[in-house]
């Protein structure tokens, strides 16, 4: 077994449906538990996220794409940023990236021994903290790898929730709240506010926190913690807006207004999530960050993510895969296809057990001509009749499929013209069009991307 494979069998064996973000809530310790095994081992490992400047990031949609277009900008403008996101597509090195390319597999292996090591130690010291989760242990990986490779900025994205996520141990220079939605219902809880309530848990006592326009509910829950931690806070729309689309829109804040900004990342929700990581510069800035007006359009053009609206063409048909697993995303995802193509397209949907698969179908209906259901090779994936039966009360033209490959053989059967098919629900469901698709050579470390990201 090379480090590598060690390494990642040390993070699979730690790893799985029920244990990734936090610790059980409904375990006697309760989910606090985490954050204090966590803090532990950070300590362990001589504290590295209290050398880091960080930016933290909670969201129900778009908190990836925030994170990426905050760590393209700190690109362009010269630093060195450290990024650590969740899930990954094809591997676990994916999730710990340093100047925008994910770690060697030497260095993942070398941080995941030192990780290991403390680990083993913490657990032998103080068994009453519990088992450390693999989520626990790429976050630590991640904050060790970004100290250690003396990166100027860390961009750090929630894994689940925000109050007692594994991430919520590190100390901010600001704090940013993405759009909500209901999702993760059975953790977080299954109204706007108790989601608001968790993913406002990252605010931080006087620490600036941005967050995107929220439905009412939530933003007065937002705003309510805010005060309470005399956190200065942000909002989009009220402090600072946008206007265009995403191929040429004008931002403007208090203290800085740009124009002809060009997203990297297609659909016009980009702009939302690109306008959050300006408004959390605007606070670098005050925080002693050199930032230039030509680094923020460099960085918010430069900016790219696998599987985010991403378009190839491929065997005659054009493939549109973007994962959108929430009933706002959807609708995003709508808006844009129908945008881009001018009519319904053929659609393949893969979702995991905690997602609102109801509303999911729903939202996306409107540029679905055809539905194939599907399902994945993770392990919370929704069985394909079971989906079926749920989108077919939504979309009459819906037709079950046992796996990707069956998907794709009916698409390549049924159209031998030129097609347009998206391919959504579910990273997992991405990850494998992607490999499919010769779009990624994935190093068959992570046969599950969704299990603990």
């Amino acid at each position: 077994m090379t480090p590598y494979q060690a390494a990642i069998h040390f993070i699979e064996t730690r790893s799985s449906v029920a244990r990734g973000y936090i610790s059980d809530p409904s375990s006697g310790s309760g989910p606090e538990m985490g954050l204090r095994r966590m803090r532990a081992l950070l300590d362990q490992l001589g504290s590295p996220d209290r050398r880091l400047r960080i930016i933290h990031i909670a969201g129900s949609k778009g908190k990836g794409s925030t994170a990426a277009f905050a760590a393209a900008i700190g690109q362009a403008a010269g630093y060195r940023v450290g990024l650590s996101t969740s899930p990954h597509l094809h591997s676990y090195r994916e999730r710990i990236a340093i100047h925008g390319s994910p770690v060697t597999h030497a260095q993942f292996a070398r941080f995941a021994a030192a990780v290991h090591d403390e680990t083993d130690q913490l657990e032998r010291s103080r068994p009453e903290l519990g088992q450390v989760t693999a989520f626990e242990i790429l976050t630590a990986m991640a904050l060790l790898a970004f100290e250690q490779e003396s990166c100027d900025l860390a961009v750090v994205e929630v894994g689940l929730g925000g109050t007692f996520d594994a991430t919520n141990v590190v100390d901010p220079v600001v704090s940013v709240i993405t759009r909500l939605d209901l999702e993760h219902t059975q953790v977080l809880g299954d109204s706007i506010e108790s989601i608001a309530a968790n993913k406002a848990g990252i605010i931080k006592r006087h620490t600036p926190v941005v967050t995107a326009a929220q439905e009412a509910a939530a933003l007065a829950v937002i705003r309510a913690t805010a005060e309470q931690r005399h956190a200065p806070l942000q909002i989009a729309v009220v402090d600072f807006a946008w206007e265009g689309s995403w191929r040429d829109f004008a931002w403007r804040g208090a203290s800085l207004e740009l124009t002809q900004l060009h997203a990297g990342l297609a659909g016009a929700h980009q702009m939302e999530n690109a306008s959050l990581a300006i408004a959390a510069w605007g606070v670098l800035r005050k925080a002693g960050f050199d930032l230039e007006e030509s680094a923020i359009r460099m960085g918010v053009e430069a900016t790219h993510l696998p599987g985010r609206f991403e378009r190839v063409e491929r065997e005659g048909h054009t493939w549109v895969l973007d994962g959108a697993h929430t009933p706002v995303a959807a609708a995003a995802l709508a808006d844009e296809l129908l945008a881009e193509f001018g009519q319904p397209v053929t659609g393949i949907v893969a979702l995991l057990r905690d997602k609102q698969a109801d509303q999911f179908v729903q939202a996306l209906a409107p540029a679905i001509s055809e539905l194939i259901v599907t399902t994945t090779a993770n392990p919370r994936s929704i069985p394909a009749d079971e989906l079926a039966h749920i989108a077919s009360t939504v979309l009459s033209q819906t037709i079950p499929s046992p796996g990707i490959d069956t998907a794709f053989q009916r698409i390549r059967a049924a159209s031998p013209g030129p097609e347009v098919v998206v391919i959504t629900g579910s990273l997992s469901l991405v990850a494998e069009a992607r490999t499919r698709l010769g779009l990624a050579n994935p190093d068959d470390d992570s046969p599950n991307p969704g299990i603990c990201g």
